[in-house]
């Protein structure tokens, strides 16, 4: 079986297939409203209470069932502390003014392997412990920070734009983690998310990509955003 999508809203990257950067059709200039900081900070609790939510379901067999690729949900939740654990360091180094990217994105799937290595002594319920509580502390740094440049492995954009990356992350494996219930979870708002998540790969890659994305995103989150998100990450 495959391994598990890491779900860093890479997924975004791949939204401006279908709409030229050239003028074109009047549905590649549709406005979308605004997300607020109040709107991103929202989603990213959501996914860290859904994430909850769905471990809290799993019976003591169900913690070895393979739920993304070939994960598990305890390998699962090992990764999202590993994830939580990043976003801390990229924002230490963010507040050092360090604005290099921690590591390429194409070393991604390493860097994951040697990180589910270094917590293999978590167990599923106490993952989800970790998780919980350094997830929950970094939007609290984060909300002091919003609007500091940060570096991530595909790019510098702010803390706050980061930040819909982040929730688009907890998200994703929230509907990892609830496939043995069998009731997948669904974000209350996915046109937020994916606009949050969006606006993030944006910046980052700028010029005409980031004008693309910035134009098409909309059109993306009106229509079927969840179930593109989950698409492009290799999900459904």
């Amino acid at each position: 079986m495959p391994q598990c999508v890491p779900a860093s809203a890479q997924s975004v990257q791949l939204l401006t297939g279908g709409c030229s950067a050239r003028p074109g059709p009047a549905y590649c200039h549709v406005v979308a409203e605004p997300v607020s900081a109040d709107d991103v900070r929202e989603l990213y609790r959501e996914g860290v209470r859904a994430v909850g939510a769905a471990t809290a379901e799993l019976s003591p067999d169900q913690w070895d069932t393979p739920v993304c690729g070939a994960w598990s949900s305890t390998l699962t939740m090992r990764h999202l502390v590993a994830v939580a654990g990043w976003y801390h360091l990229w924002l230490d180094r963010a507040q050092n003014g360090e604005l290099s990217r921690p590591f390429s994105g194409a070393d991604i799937d390493a860097r994951t392997h040697a990180e589910l290595a270094r917590h293999d002594d978590l167990d599923g319920d106490d993952a989800v412990v970790v998780f919980t509580e350094s997830a929950t502390a970094y939007l609290e740094r984060v909300r002091l920070d919003w609007d500091r440049p940060y570096s991530y492995p595909f790019g510098t954009v702010t803390a706050g734009l980061h930040a819909g990356i982040a929730a688009t992350e907890w998200h994703l494996h929230a509907w990892d983690l609830s496939g043995p219930s069998g009731e997948r979870h669904t974000p209350a708002r996915p046109d937020r998310l994916m606009l949050a998540a969006g606006r993030a790969v944006a910046a980052a890659d700028g010029g005409v990509r980031g004008a693309v994305t910035r134009r098409v995103l909309p059109l993306v989150a009106r229509r079927a955003p969840w179930e593109t998100l989950l698409r492009r990450s290799g999900r459904i």
